[in-house]
């Protein structure tokens, strides 16, 4: 399905590639895939849910006895998929609940382990909570799972997915957000739940879930050495949360950056500590907030200055640069120390306004030196900074912030599949480090074809949509 939909977009692509014939692989790879990847990612969504199911809930309970062990697992109206609970340990050593979602192909070529990116910390965030595992509006709580795409694709490819909602979402104790072990188990133990005896596993993670795929690539060969783990993708890797602080300029960083500060309030004392000391009463009131809320409902009530947060009236990077009680417990969480012990792709997009490309170029290179299989990849994005339109504008990541860090997800999951694939056919692989990439050269000329494939790609988005989330509205 993925390459019938990519002949299509050839004929509308070609005359205009005629008068290019100079451009570079980058833009060409990101470029050729939006109207094709834009229609069918989005419009891929539709088989997972046949009819709208009546109720959102996750599969409580308890923790069970045996560590990856799958608990309990439910049918789920209008889905395909089932909602798991399985057993992890968290970075204390403790047995706990995780729930999660599971869409079992049959004659898969393996499991592919998903680690989704940020939904927040309420329990009703949980990627498997919404209705038929899609979407979830009540109240003022918006959780969208705009991850479903990406799951029917990989199934389409002929792999069976699980989806991990991570520790704490729609369990017992507040989801421990950028936490490297947490997230790591978490995702290592969904596989463990639901593989077969030496059945092939892959990591795949964006965003969010590209810290966590990776920590589970780092932390596997000691945690569950008996999965046979074939590659890991690990795409717009949030692997140093101080370099997220430090360089990221969305307004979305915002609440991100309030989502990792409520999480290790939690889970380190001494930085709950230190950090009360810092906040202001408004601050101290927003993060209570955000521990309730999903990344919608966060983004839109964000304060527009953070360092009002703060008794100094300084940023939250400059504030955990003055205390090393702060400091110390986002450098505990930085992955990028162990070698994976299984191939990994790490991708970043240059104009990344959310996720900047600097730390996961280093989380490469670290890796790189490390002696591990690395692919590094970049996406340039046509529209944004590094390529900008023929008329010299950045519309995609100007005019939409965040858009730098979220188009890759969608124009670059059928060649991270084909990747995939390689690594699940135990092909050889080229280890590519980021010194082995020569300076982007902007392409110029391609203000048709710019024009044409966005143009195409948004309205082929919106007519997908509009049918499953028309019955919400």
């Amino acid at each position: 399905m993925r390459k019938r939909w990519s002949v299509l977009a050839i004929p509308l692509l070609l005359a205009p590639y005629a008068q290019a014939e100079d451009l570079s692989a980058d833009a060409l790879s990101s470029l050729s895939s939006v109207g094709s990847s834009t229609r069918e990612v989005v419009r891929d969504a539709s088989s997972l849910s046949s009819m709208p199911e009546l109720s959102s809930q996750v599969l409580d309970g308890v923790a069970g006895e045996v560590i990856g062990a799958l608990d309990d697992i439910q049918r789920v109206p209008g889905s395909n998929g089932r909602r798991i609970r399985y057993t992890s340990t968290n970075e204390r050593g403790e047995k706990v609940p995780v729930t999660g979602a599971f869409y079992k192909k049959r004659f898969a070529k393996g499991v592919i382990a998903l680690a989704p990116g940020t939904r927040g910390l309420g329990d009703q965030c949980a990627p498997s909570a919404g209705a038929s595992m899609l979407l979830r509006i009540e109240d003022d709580t918006i959780n969208v799972n705009y991850e479903a795409p990406i799951v029917q694709m990989l199934l389409d490819e002929g792999y069976s997915v699980v989806v991990t909602d991570y520790i704490g979402l729609g369990t017992e104790g507040l989801h421990t957000y950028l936490n490297r072990v947490d997230q790591g188990h978490a995702l290592i133990d969904a596989a463990r739940a639901v593989a077969k005896p030496g059945e092939k596993v892959g990591f795949w993670g964006y965003s969010q879930g590209g810290g966590a795929a990776a920590a589970a690539a780092e932390l596997v060969d000691d945690y569950a050495p008996e999965l046979n783990v074939m590659g890991t993708f690990s795409g717009a890797p949030p692997a140093d949360p101080l370099a997220v602080l430090e360089q990221g300029t969305t307004a979305l960083l915002t609440p991100v950056a309030g989502f990792a500060a409520a999480s290790y309030m939690e889970s380190y004392p001494e930085y709950r500590e230190a950090m009360n000391e810092h906040l202001t009463d408004d601050g101290k009131e927003w993060l209570e907030g955000l521990k309730t809320s999903c990344v919608v409902d966060a983004s839109r009530n964000a304060p527009g200055d953070f360092s009002a947060l703060f008794v100094s009236g300084e940023s939250f990077a400059e504030v955990v640069h003055s205390d090393e009680r702060l400091g110390k417990y986002l450098e505990l969480n930085k992955v990028g120390k162990v070698a994976p012990s299984a191939p990994i792709m790490v991708m970043t997009n240059p104009d990344d306004d959310l996720v900047p490309e600097p730390q996961a170029t280093q989380l490469a290179a670290d890796y790189c030196a490390l002696g591990a299989d690395v692919e590094y990849r970049r996406a340039v994005i046509p529209g944004s900074p590094t390529q900008p339109l023929s008329s010299g504008s950045s519309v995609l990541t100007v005019r939409a912030p965040g858009s730098g860090h979220a188009a890759p997800l969608l124009l670059q999951t059928g060649k991270v599949i084909d990747w995939m694939d390689d690594r699940f056919a135990a092909k050889p692989m080229k280890r590519v480090c980021p010194s082995d990439y020569p300076d982007y050269e902007v392409v110029e000329g391609l203000n048709a074809v710019e024009i044409t494939v966005l143009v195409l790609g948004i309205l082929a988005a919106v007519g997908a949509l509009y049918p499953h989330i028309q019955p919400y509205l």
